[in-house]
């Protein structure tokens, strides 16, 4: 009879992200009999998106105070959590976007916990990097070389960016094919509650954030409205922390007289669905690890345009188009050019492709029961 391993996950925080999508969608799929999650809320002021489904399928959700609000009881909380529970544990996996923090591993090696896991899932740093940041991630990358037994990344260009040299497994970011995959009806459903059926929908799923460059989206769907009178603009995502570049977005769309036009609607939980309504989805992001919504949208049977400063790894499809980031011309005259595209399923694509999530959790089941 095959062992049950018990893994620690790193990473879900508030928001319905790109990580905290990986890591539920892997969570709802594993085989609950060899492999079981419990997770790490480090942000304990504000609740974790997914606990209460992961609680109740039965699953340990721990709170750990934000580091940046109580320095020395986020600390002492993960030490007492690690010395009453952390003998139940076969590994520590700590999802991260950068390299400010390695605690989880570095606590995990000092309490016996023999498999301790860095999964990278992004290939630059969104904050600008001065003296102390330098020295911090130089810090840490030292101890992560004395505490880490296993390197993971999203993509290529990920693992190279917070690795370096050191030899590191990718583990693609699967999703639900066929949660995704084209259904006309959905569609013509979804377009009706947005109000949106005869209109040409341009789409973005992502935070308010520098890294996910709304103001190109704008810029780029401001030139599209004056070719294609119909067309609407449909972002859905939240400011995470800090509402900076959603405010700023919001100024724009007033600025450039859009606010008929463009759609915010938050952070969802029908982004499947979301994605039957749209049309083609844009996705300019200065820097990325390899996101789930690119994949998830080719899923979808969307045209997508991403940025050229997303790894090629994303192209699964033939739906996937490469464009310089700064040409808004370039982006509007390719988007419209594909504005009567006929939606087509792609789950066999990704399926071969490796993206699909019923495949890819298995390759996860066997680098955990490996030990």
């Amino acid at each position: 009879m095959t062992r049950q391993v018990k893994v620690l996950q790193v990473g879900i925080t508030d928001n319905v992200g790109g990580m905290e999508t990986y890591l539920i969608e892997q969570y709802r799929h594993i085989n609950h009999n060899i492999l079981t999650y419990d997770f790490v809320n480090i942000t304990a002021d504000r609740p974790m998106v997914f606990s209460e489904e992961i609680r109740a399928k039965g699953s340990n959700v721990y709170n750990i105070c934000r580091r940046s609000k109580n320095f020395f009881v986020h600390y002492w909380q993960w030490y007492t959590l690690l010395v009453q529970y952390g003998k139940e544990y076969d590994a520590v996996t700590l999802n991260a976007c950068h390299l400010y923090y390695v605690f989880p591993l570095v606590i995990a090696k000092l309490m016996g916990i023999k498999k301790r896991i860095m999964h990278s899932h992004n290939t630059s740093d969104e904050i600008p990097i001065g003296f102390f940041r330098k020295a911090l991630i130089g810090l840490n990358r030292k101890l992560l070389a004395w505490a880490a037994t296993d390197y993971w990344a999203c993509s290529t260009q990920a693992g190279k960016w917070m690795f370096g040299d050191k030899p590191f497994t990718i583990i693609h970011n699967a999703i639900d094919v066929d949660k995704f995959s084209f259904k006309p009806n959905v569609r013509e459903q979804k377009r009706q509650e947005l109000g949106v059926t005869d209109k040409f929908v341009i789409g973005h799923v992502g935070r308010f954030s520098y890294q996910k460059n709304h103001e190109f989206i704008i810029d780029v769907f401001s030139r599209i409205l004056k070719k294609q009178p119909n067309a609407i603009l449909l972002l859905v995502g939240d400011a995470v922390n800090d509402e900076t570049y959603y405010n700023l977005a919001l100024a724009q769309v007033t600025s450039l007289h859009l606010v008929d036009n463009v759609k915010f609607l938050g952070m969802r939980h029908d982004v499947p669905k979301l994605m039957q309504a749209m049309d083609c989805f844009v996705l300019p992001s200065r820097f990325e690890g390899l996101p789930l919504v690119g994949l998830e949208a080719q899923a979808a049977g969307l045209p997508c345009y991403f940025a050229d400063t997303i790894t090629r790894e994303l192209q699964i499809t033939a739906l996937a188009e490469y464009l310089p980031l700064g040409d808004t011309r370039q982006w509007t005259d390719e988007i419209l050019s594909k504005s009567n595209y006929e939606r087509h399923n792609m789950a066999e694509q990704l399926t071969t492709g490796g993206y699909d999530i019923n495949t890819e959790v298995r390759r996860v089941e066997e680098l955990y029961l490996k030990g």
